[in-house]
């Protein structure tokens, strides 16, 4: 393998755009209601159409980090909706493993709305993993709607690492050759049912109540079983096989067992934001990063403090600090969030600007 893997070949490809892609459907309420059933997110302004209509947003809106989703996409080595990693000619295929994002909220997404995203390939370089070279693509996404009003900006960047891809060799995570390794059953065993997480009627936090050091009430998921990451998979339409196959994700991509999804990760640290920032409130950027691997079996707990407290333009803004660790005491993903709040007789706009 050469020793750059960024050829002229592959540079050339950093500010080239995709053609902009319509989803196939608009959003619907089932959409709506399958994405928080599948993360367990009882928000009323996801799942209550009478609490929606009277909250300031006049209608039921889309959980904000999971506006698309893949419908009958193409299934291929590493799953369905997985081709999309490989536009960026590399001597090696290899899943792209979720390396961060940084989303941008600009309107909340309503039942009806038509969603077009665009990406554009900001940046692709290699470096030095333990295991060999890994390549990082970041990618700009933009997401609009049928009256092309962004809804979000993201910045996404997928990481690449070399895999033999012979079906017939046996991989690192397998012990001996076309042999799995031991895993403990998923959850639940028999005669028993992993409890939902229940509704809550909390306050109106306002600007006017928060402090830095302060912590946010965590959101708890789990334990986490096969079935929740099936049931993710079929909300966001994305059935990479890491998450589900068993088999592929020891043998051919040296994993201990299937993986919880980066993107369902997302979703419970982005709970835990939109959650403190309440029905006044909005979530307006959330940068993840993900750090380690989750498995079926784990308790995950997402976790905040405030980081600090301003306002610009007469807009109270809480930046925070958030953690994901599971329940055997490994952090996997952390991040930062910026939260809009109110203050006492405020209404915030429904629409803001992008930042830098």
């Amino acid at each position: 393998m050469a020793d750059s893997l960024i050829t002229d070949e592959v540079r050339a490809l950093i500010g080239t755009e995709t053609p902009p892609e319509r989803n196939r459907f608009a959003i619907s309420e089932e959409m709506i209601y399958d994405l928080a059933d599948a993360t367990e997110d009882p928000n009323p302004l996801y799942v209550d159409r009478e609490a929606a209509e009277t909250s300031r947003f006049r209608g039921i809106i889309c959980p904000p980090l999971a506006t698309w989703k893949d419908i009958t996409p193409p299934i291929g080595y590493f799953g369905a909706g997985q081709e999309s990693h490989f536009e960026v000619p590399l001597p090696f295929n290899s899943y792209g493993l979720n390396g961060g994002s940084d989303w941008q909220f600009l309107r909340p997404p309503y039942v009806d709305s038509w969603i077009t995203r665009q990406f554009k390939i900001l940046d692709i370089f290699q470096k030095q993993g333990r295991s060999g070279p890994l390549v990082f693509v970041e990618r700009l996404e933009t997401q609009t709607d049928q009256h092309d009003q962004v809804i979000l900006l993201a910045r996404r960047v997928s990481i690449h690492r070399a895999l033999d891809q012979d079906a017939s060799a046996p991989q690192q995570g397998a012990t001996v050759a076309n042999e799995l390794q031991t895993v403990n059953l998923s959850p639940p065993g028999p005669g028993e049912e992993v409890p939902r997480p229940q509704p809550s009627d909390s306050p109106q936090l306002y600007f006017e109540d928060v402090s830095e050091g302060m912590s946010l009430p965590p959101v708890v998921k789990g334990p986490l079983t096969t079935t929740h990451l099936v049931r993710w998979a079929a909300a966001n339409g994305n059935y990479a096989r890491i998450h589900w196959d068993l088999p592929f994700a020891q043998m051919q991509q040296g994993l201990e067992n299937v993986v919880v999804n980066g993107s369902l990760k997302n979703q419970y640290l982005g709970q835990l934001l939109v959650d403190f920032a309440g029905h006044g409130g909005w979530l307006r950027r959330f940068y993840v990063q993900h750090r380690g691997m989750d498995y079926p079996g784990d308790v995950l707990t997402a976790n905040g403090i405030v980081s600090g407290v301003r306002e610009e333009e007469g807009i109270g803004h809480v930046d925070c600090t958030v953690t994901l660790t599971n329940s055997r005491g490994h952090q996997t993903a952390s991040g930062v969030g910026t939260v809009a709040l109110p203050r006492r007789g405020q209404e915030l706009p429904l629409v803001w600007q992008p930042e830098e």
